[in-house]
């Protein structure tokens, strides 16, 4: 199995890249920048832009194996953590990243196992239909502070997911609850207009359960669909 990984160095896409590689899996990651990357023997590092088709193609034939799944853990910098920081884009990030990943998918030489490929990509709740059930404090910051920046590239790929896959990938948008640093722990998954998740879940726990789904781990459930994660 081998994953191609796109925001690897973000706070949470390292937490999927270290998991998948403790699971025995091949790991391809695209940075920007490799500094400080520790090898590994089943981890190829490429430096570039998930903006860039031509980066994208080195990045799906640098391992020379097929790629049997994406995982998309990219969202555009704020200047610090705080909802109304300056937001510094690019606009369409993930949408356009997203894109490019399902096209290269659609268009590889079919792996050995005959699978279709899987494209998974951590999007957020209050997008789409599940801003019905998004708490209020949220919706708030979604409307008035630069997070709403962000929501707009959530919501192009909400929008284009189907379009970009096709019939060719299979392919599932989590929309986690609000994202911490504190360990791994169980997780819990709703439809997206379903109420009962937490406030929070853990980082790693969010970017384990994207692995699962990639390989296979858990079976069907999630293909094409778009679901809320919680812990």
């Amino acid at each position: 199995m081998h994953l191609l990984i796109l925001g690897a160095t973000g706070r949470t896409g390292l937490y999927g890249y270290k998991y998948a590689l403790d699971q025995g899996f091949s790991v391809t990651i695209l940075v920007r920048k490799a500094d400080g990357i520790e090898p590994h023997d089943h981890l190829t590092v490429i430096e570039g832009s998930s903006l860039s088709e031509e980066d994208m193609q080195r990045a799906f034939k640098a391992a020379g194996l097929p790629v049997d799944a994406v995982l998309v853990f990219l969202n555009a910098p704020r200047v610090g953590q705080n909802p109304w920081g300056k937001f510094l884009g690019p606009p369409r990030l993930i949408a356009d990243s997203t894109k490019i990943a399902a096209q290269s998918l659609r268009t590889q030489n079919p792996g050995p196992n005959g699978h279709k490929p899987r494209l998974v990509v951590m999007n957020a709740l209050g997008v789409g239909e599940s801003y019905a059930v998004t708490p209020y404090i949220v919706r708030f910051m979604i409307k008035f502070s630069n997070v709403s920046e962000s929501y707009k590239d959530h919501n192009a790929v909400n929008d284009e997911i189907e379009a970009a896959c096709g019939d060719e990938v299979l392919w599932t948008l989590p929309m986690p609850v609000g994202l911490k640093d504190s360990g791994q722990a169980p997780v819990k998954t709703f439809n997206i207009t379903e109420s009962g998740a937490s406030l929070f879940m853990t980082r790693e726990s969010c970017a384990r359960w994207m692995v699962d789904v990639a390989v296979g781990k858990q079976g069907d459930r999630f293909d094409n669909r778009r679901v809320i994660v919680s812990n």
